[in-house]
This record gives C-alpha cells, sequence and structure tokens, in this order.
C-alpha cells in the first residue's frame, strides 16, 4: 500500500493491535507517566529547532490555518520530527498544560518504546494517517482522548515528521483526520514548491549571469531614480532608444525602491513587467541589483532583463518540462494497441484537442509525449500537470498563474501559469476526470476563447497551447453522474484515443515487454524460464505496465544467477497454468503447452515428447517454430 493513505477500519484495528503488542515487549507502563521518558534540553531542543527551520516555518503557518477550522480551546495541535520529539505545540494555555502533564510537550520523544501505542507513535512505526480514540491508546492517561495524526513526507518520500491533533473523546470524528491529513499533504506540496523555488533561483541566477555577460538588456539607473543608460539590447527590448534621463516611473510598474534591493536583493530577482507604449506590448522579465561605492554606500541599481518568452523559453527547459518519449518507444504487437498507435500517430499531425483514456499504468503520459514529439510543436515546451493531485485552493493558481499581490503569500512579481508556459507547445491536463467542478467551468472558458485570466489580473492573455487530456475515469460515465459537464467533455472528446489494459494485449507484448524491462535494467540479462514466461502471460495485470515493470525490476533483485524463474517473480495471485486455464489462439496454447512441458521435463526432449503424445521430431520442429530454448 501506498504510505500515507488512510487505511480502512479493519486495516488500522491491526495495526493498533500490533502496536499495543510492541508496547507490552518494551516493558512501557499502562498505569503511570514513563518518569524516564527521552527528552531533550532547551539547548538541544533550540538546536533541533534551528535545523528544521525551515520546515517548522511552514507547518506552523498551516497550524495557525488550521485552527481556522477548530477552536485552540478543545484541541492542541503538534508536529515531531522523523525521530519522534515533538518540536511545537498549540493551543490554548490551558489545553497544553494538560497535555504537559503527560509529558506531551515540546522536547519529548513519543515513540512507542517512550510512550506506547499513541497517534504519533504509530503514525511513525507505519507511516499511515491514524486515529486513535479513548481507549486505543495503550496508556491508561490517555484514556479519553482521540488524537488523529498523519505522516509529512519530504523529497524520496523520507519521512519528516508527523502532525497531529488531540482533544477529548466526545470530540472524536473522522473529518479530523481527514482534515490533519489534507493538512500533511498541503504542507509536503508547499515544502516541495519551496524546494523547487530554490533549485530554480540557482538556475535562474546562473542564468542570469550568463545573459549579463551576453547579448542582453542592460539598464542603470541613478540613486534619484532616473535612468543612465540603456544598451542596444534593451531599448530593443523596451521599444524605445530615448531614456537616458527619463524617471524609471515611463517604464510602467516597475516600481523600483532602491533600499529594499539594497536590504533585499533576492526579492528583486526575475519580476515580471508589462505596458504599453504608443502601439507596442512591452513585456520583460528583469532582476535588479544594487550598485555600492566601496565604501558601501548605494548609489544606484543595475537591471538585467529579457523579453517575457525567451525567458520562459529557457526556464522551461531548465525547469525539465520536455518530452522524452517519441512513438519508437511505444512496444507492442497486439491490435487493439497498434490501433491506438495509428490513431496517436494521425493525431500528432494536427492541433485538436486528444482525449487519452486508459487505465492507471497503461502509459498515457508516454502517448502523450509521443505525439507532442511527432508534432510541429516539438521545439516548444511540454508541459504536464496532474489535475487530480493538486489540491483545489491551488490548482487555479497552477494552471492561470497569478499576478503580484492577488492573494496573501503571492509571490512578488507573480507568476505564470502552465498554459501560459505551454504557449506554443503542449500542456497535458492529466487525471482530468477528477478535475473539481468549479475548475471545469473556468477550463472551459479556456478551450473556447483560447485565452487565460491570471488570478487578480486586469487584462486576460492569449495562449496557444495545444491540450491532450488523460484519465481513467469513464468520462460519459462521469457525464451522465453530473461530475463532469457535458459541454466540456465534448469540447474534450475531439480525438479521443483508448488505450488498452495490459491484459488486453496478448502474450506476446507481455512477453516483448517482459524482456525489454529485463534489458533496462540488468546489464547481465538473465534468461526467462519457459513457466516464468507463462506466469507473466497469465497474470491479469490490475497495474498495466506500471505493474509489469515493477515485478520485473524486483524480481532482477531476486534473481542471483543467469536464470530467471517463475518463484523471482511473486505472482502469487494467479493459478497454475494446470488449474487455470487461459484461453488464446491455438498456436499461442500449444506454445505455452510445450513450454510447461518442457519446464516439468527438466528440458528432457523424450520425457516431454511422450507427455506431450507426439514425436520427438514433431517436439523438435515445434520448439524451433515457437522460439523456445
Amino acid at each position: 500500500m501506498e504510505k500515507g493513505v488512510i487505511l480502512n477500519t479493519g486495516q488500522l484495528r491491526r495495526e493498533i493491535e500490533a502496536s499495543h503488542q510492541r508496547s507490552l515487549s518494551y516493558g512501557v507502563s499502562r498505569e503511570e507517566r514513563a518518569r524516564d521518558q527521552v527528552s531533550l534540553t532547551p539547548a538541544e531542543l533550540a538546536r533541533r529547532r534551528q535545523l528544521k527551520a525551515g520546515f517548522l516555518k511552514v507547518v506552523i503557518a498551516h497550524i495557525e490555518e488550521f485552527y481556522d477550522q477548530i477552536s485552540p480551546e478543545d484541541f492542541m495541535i503538534a508536529v515531531a520530527d522523523g525521530e519522534g520529539y515533538i518540536l511545537h505545540m498549540a493551543g490554548s494555555d490551558e489545553i497544553k498544560a494538560k497535555f504537559a502533564e503527560r509529558n506531551c510537550a515540546p522536547g519529548f520523544r513519543w515513540t512507542e518504546k517512550d510512550v506506547g501505542t499513541t497517534a504519533i507513535s504509530l503514525c511513525l512505526e507505519c507511516q499511515f494517517p491514524v486515529q486513535l480514540n479513548d481507549k486505543d491508546h495503550y496508556c491508561r492517561r490517555a484514556h479519553g482522548f482521540t488524537s488523529s495524526a498523519a505522516p509529512i513526507f519530504g523529497q524520496g518520500h523520507g519521512l519528516l515528521g508527523v502532525l497531529v491533533v488531540s482533544g477529548t473523546s466526545n470530540l472524536v470524528h473522522p473529518h479530523t483526520l481527514i482534515m490533519i491529513t489534507a493538512a500533511a499533504r498541503s504542507i509536503e506540496k508547499h515544502l516541495a514548491l519551496l524546494l523547487r523555488n530554490t533549485e530554480m533561483a540557482l538556475h535562474i541566477s546562473f542564468l542570469d549571469s550568463v545573459i549579463e555577460a551576453a547579448d542582453t538588456g542592460l539598464l542603470t539607473i541613478n540613486r534619484d531614480l532616473h535612468i543612465w543608460k540603456t544598451n542596444r539590447r534593451g531599448a530593443s527590448i523596451i521599444k524605445r532608444d530615448d531614456l537616458t534621463g527619463k524617471p524609471v516611473s515611463v517604464l510602467g510598474n516597475l516600481k523600483l525602491d532602491l533600499d529594499d534591493i539594497k536590504n533585499n536583493p533576492t526579492s528583486w530577482i526575475n519580476r515580471e513587467c508589462q505596458f504599453h507604449h504608443r502601439s507596442n506590448n512591452v513585456h520583460f522579465i528583469f532582476s535588479a541589483k544594487p550598485v555600492l561605492s566601496q565604501e558601501g554606500e548605494l548609489l544606484g541599481a543595475v537591471l538585467s532583463f529579457e523579453e517575457f518568452g525567451k525567458i520562459r523559453k529557457l526556464a522551461d527547459n531548465i525547469a525539465g518540462t520536455k518530452a522524452y518519449f517519441n512513438f519508437n518507444n511505444l512496444l507492442g504487437q497486439s491490435h487493439q494497441f497498434l490501433q491506438a498507435v495509428n490513431l496517436a500517430r494521425r493525431a500528432s499531425k494536427s492541433d485538436s484537442t486528444i482525449l487519452l483514456q486508459g487505465e492507471t499504468g497503461t502509459g498515457k503520459e508516454i502517448f502523450a509525449q509521443a505525439i507532442h514529439n511527432a508534432s510541429s510543436r516539438h521545439n516548444h515546451a511540454f508541459v504536464p500537470i496532474n489535475c487530480g493531485a493538486i489540491p483545489r485552493e491551488l490548482l487555479e493558481s497552477e494552471l492561470f498563474g497569478f499576478v503580484e499581490g492577488a492573494f496573501t503569500g503571492a509571490l512578488k512579481g507573480g507568476r505564470p501559469g502552465k498554459f501560459e508556459l505551454a504557449n506554443g507547445g503542449t500542456i497535458l491536463l492529466d487525471e482530468i476526470g477528477d478535475m473539481p467542478h468549479d475548475m471545469q467551468v473556468k477550463l472551459l472558458r479556456v478551450l473556447q476563447t483560447g485565452e487565460v485570466h491570471r488570478i487578480g489580473a486586469r487584462r486576460s492573455i492569449q495562449t496557444n497551447a495545444r491540450i491532450i487530456a488523460s484519465t481513467h475515469v469513464a468520462l460519459a460515465d462521469a457525464v451522465s453522474q453530473n461530475r463532469f459537464r457535458e459541454d466540456l467533455f465534448y469540447r474534450l472528446n475531439v480525438l479521443p484515443i483508448q488505450i488498452p489494459p495490459l491484459r488486453e494485449r496478448g502474450s506476446e507484448d507481455i512477453r516483448a515487454l517482459a524482456h525489454f524491462f529485463i534489458r533496462r535494467y540488468s546489464q547481465s540479462p538473465p534468461r526467462l524460464t519457459p513457466d516464468a514466461e507463462l506466469a507473466l502471460t497469465q497474470h491479469d495485470w490490475p497495474g498495466n505496465i506500471r505493474e509489469l515493470e515493477n515485478t520485473i525490476q524486483r524480481a532482477l533483485h531476486l534473481c542471483e544467477g543467469e536464470v530467471l524463474e517463475r518463484h523471482h517473480l511473486g505472482l502469487t495471485s494467479g493459478q497454475p497454468a494446470a488449474t487455470k486455464p487461459k484461453f488464446g489462439t491455438l498456436e499461442e496454447m500449444e506454445r505455452e503447452m510445450i513450454a510447461v512441458a518442457l519446464d516439468d521435463s527438466e528440458a528432457n526432449m523424450a520425457a516431454a515428447a511422450k507427455r506431450l503424445g507426439i514425436s520427438r521430431a514433431t517436439l523438435y520442429r515445434k520448439v524451433g517454430l515457437y522460439g523456445l530454448r
């Protein structure tokens, strides 16, 4: 099961019972507070908080928002790090004092060895969201309370900490677990965004240095905010060559503050400026740096800038919004699969909207990348966005962008959305069937007008992005159930392509993909035994190609020799061929029967021929015909 997913009642009950058993084996007292519970000194706690300052800043901000939904008089909210040490608690003074009596306070460690079964300790152990109530807790001092905890994961899905909310048992409600889990996921996305922004800032700083030394726009400003000089490239971008001596206010909404540029230089990197001069629309990205004398006196500032379209294309390349797969990467020979590939090839020659439908793991994004790379837009950005993975409150800003000051915490200078970044290229709206209903209305407007409206902006922006939508949801059924807008469905369903699940693609495709993954993940590819091939072709593959790929990777780790056998695959859900027949063509069934006979006879041709009721000469001929070893 994927980490971070809420357990069902039966799964949670088993985890609680197992935790109680572990707590008993650790010798944790049910009656008394642990007198020797591990805790940090004030200095150690301060150092640990300092090391995790960025993490705590994000978490505390979300805790403050959480109290908009629950009462600080009734609930305590805390965060513990990945080792179980409580780093921060929030709530009223009265409720924090009540929990402090039970050693639930900053500095104390809350693992099963310390306190037995609690929401924090169990969440640390199993790394799933959990909700405990009353006697679910191991120690009797915690009876009468309800606690809900959710893990917070970082880069590489490593556990950063646990977010927990707790109150008296009469306040228990399943929505509390859903809320705390949503808060944990929101924290993860915030941390990932900060990390991405940090990485992008490093890349873009390097890019700025390169542009500054090359043919880029340069503009110098004196202490009185008057323009000293602009180079030719700058004049070309701004479309004016008469700027010397003029106030910087002629450049629209720059709103330069020299003191702030000096004191907060990082906040003046890669800002956006847009204004109209006569019949020209001027749109550029600029970075401002202070110019200081040797004594540190502020003399003015220098702006390096470039046209918005050029910077956007460079940023796309740095950010990795590039399609890597093409039609040569689509392996398979089954009729249904080749039909989907051929339709995708034809679709790549037009700019019409494409709807890719298929189960999870069938390779919808690979199809989308192949279509983009075969189209006339292949030199432009390919921008994927998962409409079901992004919280609804963030999805609009991700798709359409925002201007500076559009909402609290909005980045200075604003930020373009995915549609703007995909201008001239392709945007993949992955899992569009999970898009919130209110966002479907706004997406429909983009499809109808070709215009996007940044949050907080007064003007719309024309965009020319080719749209590919993908979903595992049957949109026609979703329309009939009023979960998806009918008018949006018809807008998207211009060129529908159905990608078949792996189980419907036949044995040859499964074998071909299996051998491909073996060669891909092994420097010395082992040989698949006939019985192993049979196990692969008889499996239903509910996870499709992704499940097959993972199965092969796992099997290669277990296989230590030159032969990969059935037991290495771990496909225990299916039955052997003798008790679970699998129908196919006569040739497929005959090949599989011969493969089983050879495997059971340990490649003894005489014994295998006798078992099959044919002559050895016939067996040799059919082994050669079917390419069996």
